[in-house]
């Protein structure tokens, strides 16, 4: 059971944390802060994505969370959801609740200076100090340290791909970018926390939040901005978490697929999906990069491709839904391969087919190094109707090379 423990952190003002009493903290690599409103129904969907995407591959990194809210009674009822939503992870210390009460806080009142305005001057300022007193906290907790909001969408695998970034940076830094918004995807040495905290404070209502992190890097000897393309990192929905603000906050170079991405075998692309306003099926066709977005998926609902010439499939990735559309995935349904292509009323397809395997979670893999047999077509099948939408946003093949 989550308890409150008041704890001092860089001689700053206390901090209430709720953690398990039993457990015994242990000094992790990565340790990833996020700062929300827990009346922002963005948190669970936030950690939830946090907890799978950061927590199972790297054991021992921690994610703290920071209630905003003045609302103490609240801050109680939130973390106790989220002890009980995340029992695993807070049991096990990776995952670490804390709140401040606003009678620390510094004042928040109105400032002339031109940046500061009716509406949104003393959110910024008050959400200035939230992430001072988080960074505060996790001060020398572990190696590097991560700032997030509850209210982003994160690319797949970005825990391995900030890794590989870090190790291969052979300049020294301050801050790194893996984002462009905001205090979204900074990362910063843990052991730059205290100076950060202490920045913040004293910067709290003079200026927003990029603006602050941009002077704290040139403070620190980094004239010019680190930034990791594309972003890892976007920012969803149009209102934000702090006072219920209207934002239209988007990072135009946010991809939540990359890296290789296969070979690119001319194609066409039919099916007979109701088509959701532009999301065609070409869109994604190899060599396409887009999204195809589809309605009302029955039994008998299919997506098919049909190569320009025959290859050689080795290696096949095929995804379904995204980050931000988690639930617009297949979740029933296999691939086929098809040979000896034929005319039919509409379309060229082909003549058999031959099931190669099933989706699981949204996705289909297949690896067969050894295969030499050509094909000349792939069709996805749904198998059972489905009130979600289908949303195939990546269709990745490797092809035995000649």
């Amino acid at each position: 059971m989550f308890q409150c423990v008041f704890k001092h952190f860089c001689d700053a003002a206390p901090v209430c944390v709720f953690q398990d009493p039993t457990h015994h903290f242990s000094s992790p690599y990565y340790s990833w802060g996020s700062n929300t409103n827990p009346e922002n129904k963005q948190l669970c969907r936030a950690s939830e994505i946090l907890c799978v995407e950061c927590f199972v591959p790297i054991g021992n990194d921690t994610y703290f969370i920071y209630l905003a809210s003045n609302n103490a009674q609240m801050n109680e009822q939130i973390a106790k959801e989220i002890e009980t939503e995340f029992s695993i992870h807070a049991r096990g210390g990776r995952l670490l609740v804390i709140q401040s009460s606003l009678a620390s806080y510094p004042p928040l009142s109105k400032r002339k200076d031109s940046w500061y305005n009716e509406e949104k001057g003393g959110t910024q300022a008050k959400q200035n100090v939230d992430y001072a007193y988080l960074v505060n906290f996790c001060a020398s907790l572990s190696l590097y340290y991560l700032m997030l909001e509850d209210d982003i969408v994160c690319a797949s695998n970005f825990v391995s791909i900030i890794q590989r970034y870090i190790k291969g940076l052979k300049r020294s830094w301050t801050t790194i970018a893996f984002s462009r918004l905001g205090y979204i995807g900074k990362l910063y040495h843990n052991s730059d926390l205290c100076k950060l905290a202490r920045f913040l404070l004293m910067f709290y209502n003079a200026m927003p939040a990029d603006q602050l992190l941009e002077f704290f890097h040139k403070s620190n000897a980094q004239e010019n901005a680190i930034i990791f393309r594309p972003s890892l990192f976007q920012h969803i929905g149009e209102t934000s978490s702090f006072h219920n603000i209207q934002t239209q906050l988007k990072d135009p170079e946010f991809e939540e697929d990359f890296g290789d991405f296969g070979d690119f075998p001319p194609a066409s692309c039919f099916t007979n999906i109701p088509i959701f306003l532009n999301y065609v099926p070409d869109n994604v066709c190899p060599p396409g990069k887009g999204i195809f977005w589809g309605t009302n998926v029955t039994s008998e609902s299919f997506f098919t491709i049909v190569f320009a010439r025959p290859i050689v499939p080795q290696k096949i990735q095929i995804f379904t839904g995204s980050a931000e559309y988690n639930t617009d995935i297949l979740y029933d349904g296999y691939v086929e391969q098809g040979r000896f292509k034929i005319n039919s009323e509409v379309h060229v397809t082909c003549l058999t087919f031959k099931r190669l395997g099933d989706f699981k979670g949204g996705l289909f893999e297949m690896e067969d190094t050894d295969n030499k047999d050509d094909i000349d077509c792939l069709r996805i099948h749904a198998t059972a109707p489905q009130k979600q939408w289908l949303r195939i946003r990546r269709i990745s093949i490797w092809v035995k090379k000649d």
